[in-house]
């Protein structure tokens, strides 16, 4: 039994009968050429058709996972079947599926969620809203130890949370209704499983929620939320406009503290274990043009907004690009996706999550990933 199956056995009994709350969605706004390639495959080309066992996602505090790389990634040809009740091990990762262009089978689903476990079992998960008739892409997140999947029921018009070991599911108290998953949607969800939170950047407010004793909070309306703690601890949501960003951090009880750094951007990390500093992806631009990634990590502090400057990433391959972050790994460590660049596009057949250290730099590998635009476990999406 894990902190996390116990946690939401516990809470699953004392859930309150309601309706949940949705409203999912994402897409990329004006994200950059990096961001954009990892939303932009909402029609994923995917998958593995073998991986190999490693010693697991998180923690990630030693070695990583391997996933084995499919020499012609086609997921129409990959074998799946539908998530069990139950008994389903940690996930690897999450990706939607695509179909031939050509000579479609007429089986073939394309936007369908797809989740793959770290021993290879390969899983439909269709009770999750994929790709809509309007061209966005339902939210889907796996927490950082990858036993608990968080999505949206089309069927239900609900957030729900799943842990797969039990099959045990619990029902967010506020119903969304899908017409409102039409802007862009952001969904995060605690390590344990017990609080969730989604905004948009249109419509109404978004919520933190409580799922244990279904009480919200109110999140402001285009905010990200980045980081979800598993108790008493703030969520912390995002805002950037021109050559700045601002933090805010929201207590259960909706107390709010506020932060500003003179640094664009839109990829933060989560919150570190020390409940005060954060990490985000390094950008800067040349005169008024747009800004681009400089390979560097911005290090801050929360409660103050001071920056420790720019950490330049060692070890990284000359072609590497830092696409998003992620959970902490430890104290000096979070964790860094990146892909891999042609010089106009990012591969879409390989991604690689490093540990990197933000006072040093150094970079170690924790995890390769056979597909570019998968949804992996504790990366800030």
């Amino acid at each position: 039994m894990t902190r996390l199956h116990d946690a939401l056995a516990e809470i699953a009994d004392e859930a309150p009968a309601v309706d949940l709350a949705d409203r999912a969605i994402r897409g990329n706004r004006q994200r950059k050429r990096t961001t954009m390639v990892l939303a932009a495959a909402a029609t994923a080309v995917v998958a593995s058709l073998a991986i190999m066992v490693g010693t697991g996602l998180l923690p990630l505090r030693g070695a990583g996972y391997i996933a084995a790389l499919p020499r012609e990634p086609r997921t129409w040809e990959i074998k799946s079947s539908p998530l069990p009740k139950k008994k389903v091990g940690p996930l690897a990762y999450a990706y939607t599926t695509s179909c031939p262009d050509t000579d479609v089978p007429p089986d073939c689903k394309p936007g369908r969620w797809r989740v793959v476990t770290r021993a290879g079992d390969t899983y439909d998960v269709p009770q999750a809203l994929g790709l809509t008739d309007k061209a966005v892409l339902g939210p889907l997140t796996i927490t950082p130890d990858g036993r608990a999947l968080a999505y949206y029921s089309d069927r239900e018009q609900k957030f729900k949370i799943r842990d797969l070991a039990s099959g045990k599911e619990l029902t967010a108290p506020v119903k969304v209704p899908r017409r409102q998953l039409e802007s862009e949607i952001f969904l995060r969800v605690s390590d344990n499983g017990r609080h969730l939170a989604f905004t948009s950047f249109a419509g109404k407010n978004g919520l933190l929620i409580d799922m244990r004793n279904g009480r919200t909070t109110p999140l402001p309306t285009g905010w990200m939320p980045v980081s979800v703690a598993d108790d008493g601890d703030p969520a912390v949501v995002v805002n950037w406009k021109d050559t700045s960003s601002r933090v805010r951090l929201v207590s259960p009880g909706g107390v709010i503290r506020e932060s500003s750094i003179p640094e664009y951007g839109q990829r933060f990390s989560a919150l570190a274990p020390d409940g005060r500093t954060m990490a985000k992806v390094g950008e800067t631009r040349e005169g008024d043009g747009p800004f681009e990634d400089d390979g560097t990590l911005v290090v801050f502090d929360t409660v103050t907004g001071g920056m420790q400057g720019k950490i330049k990433a060692q070890g990284l391959p000359e072609d590497a690009v830092i696409l998003r972050l992620g959970h902490w790994l430890n104290d000096t460590e979070v964790a860094v996706l990146v892909g891999i660049s042609d010089g106009r596009h990012i591969r879409d057949d390989m991604t690689t999550v490093y540990g990197m250290n933000v006072r040093t730099g150094e970079v170690r590998k924790t995890g390769i990933y056979p597909v570019g635009n998968a949804r992996l476990p504790g990366i800030v999406m």
